[in-house]
């Protein structure tokens, strides 16, 4: 296991305090809440092995002598599945406390917060991480982040020693966990990666400062036996990063990997021409306005750079004031933007799907490359 009790120096500069958020008009106790739902996890969480117990308590003994299972032994079994996660964000949760420890999150603060956020890593968060970076998520990471990689190396190849010593500068927008930052800064390229959700940011800089190869493990489905073949699927440790990041960036300087913090529209609304490529990886969901956001794009790519797209069509902001639109309405857009298609195409793909559960998690999604004219 990673031991932080010894802070080394970081490497890659996250840049997460107090007086960075205010810079950029986020409140510091919003960072103080998200690593508080982070240290309250197992607290938050003991609700579904109760549950369990409950349920299985108010069944009849002759229907009970039926199971193939000791129903006791499943609960102790999801409560040390829960055990584990708390494990893991509480070392991460403490790489933040002393920098917040002075800013005040009342109770009635962290009470509305907490439910929100605690949904939000049990449906979304720890099965993010498997996909990035487990062995086990390997397959389905490779379908989404090998296209892209493959066509970014047609305009600018990380093979070419003379291209590469010049500098190709790579935009990331929603980098999530911090893969595909890791991918690109590996192979060479100049890298900054934008991720407007903290929780992410707050993990990634632990994974890239912190982490040792297979060091972490987390128990990512322990919330449900719904749709489950066995309840190993259930309950399995994974084990990640699957990789050893800090020896396989050793070479990468420490600006080869910057982070932007805010929303793309907001963090680069002055800025123009300056970089090679923009690559969007399931993160144009959440965009406010695709249509500005598609105009930003053109904007921060030098002439000739490619945009290199893929993933979802729909909107998380449609019902808060933002909008969807077709990928024939989108295209259009692309176009009136500065932009011409050179690729284009609609490959279904697996999206956090959870090994041994019977229900599909697979996407339409568009794969393109629009290239600045």
């Amino acid at each position: 296991m990673t031991d932080i009790n010894n802070k080394q120096e970081e490497k890659f500069d996250f840049d997460i305090t107090p007086d960075s958020c205010m810079k950029l008009n986020i409140a510091p106790a919003n960072i103080k809440l998200y690593y508080l739902a982070l240290l309250t996890y197992e607290q938050y969480h003991q609700y579904i092995p109760n549950k369990i117990e409950e349920n299985y308590k108010k069944l009849d003994q002759k229907y009970l002598s039926k199971l193939p299972f000791d129903y006791n032994e499943k609960v102790k079994k999801v409560r040390e599945g829960i055990k584990v996660n708390q494990a893991f964000l509480t070392k991460v949760a403490s790489l933040y406390v002393d920098k917040f420890r002075a800013v005040n999150v009342t109770n009635e603060q962290f009470q509305k917060y907490q439910t929100t956020e605690q949904a939000f890593i049990n449906k979304l968060f720890l099965q993010l991480l498997t996909r990035e970076w487990t062995e086990e998520g390997k397959e389905e990471r490779e379908k989404c982040l090998t296209p892209i990689i493959q066509e970014l190396k047609k305009y600018y190849d990380y093979e070419n020693k003379d291209l590469m010593q010049k500098g190709v500068n790579i935009l990331s927008i929603g980098f999530r966990f911090g893969r595909i930052l890791y991918e690109l800064a590996k192979l060479g390229y100049t890298v900054e990666g934008n991720e407007r959700n903290y929780q992410f940011v707050l993990i990634t800089n632990y994974l890239f400062n912190y982490s040792k190869k297979n060091g972490e493990c987390i128990c990512p489905r322990i919330r449900s036996f719904c749709s489950s073949f066995t309840e190993e699927s259930v309950t399995k440790k994974h084990y990640f990063p699957d990789v050893d990041i800090s020896n396989d960036l050793q070479n990468v300087k420490k600006d080869g990997i910057k982070i932007t913090k805010r929303f793309f529209e907001e963090e680069y609304q002055d800025k123009k021409d300056m970089f090679e490529a923009v690559i969007t990886a399931f993160s144009t969901d959440e965009a406010k306005n695709i249509i500005e956001f598609t105009e930003k794009v053109n904007n921060v790519l030098k002439k000739g750079g490619v945009w290199i797209n893929i993933g979802k069509l729909n909107n998380i902001f449609s019902n808060y004031g933002g909008f969807d639109l077709t990928w024939e309405e989108w295209k259009h857009v692309i176009l009136k933007s500065g932009f011409e298609i050179v690729r284009e195409e609609t490959p279904v793909l697996p999206y956090c799907k959870i090994e041994g559960q019977s229900s599909p998690h697979t996407l339409g999604t568009i794969f393109f490359t629009a290239k600045k004219i």
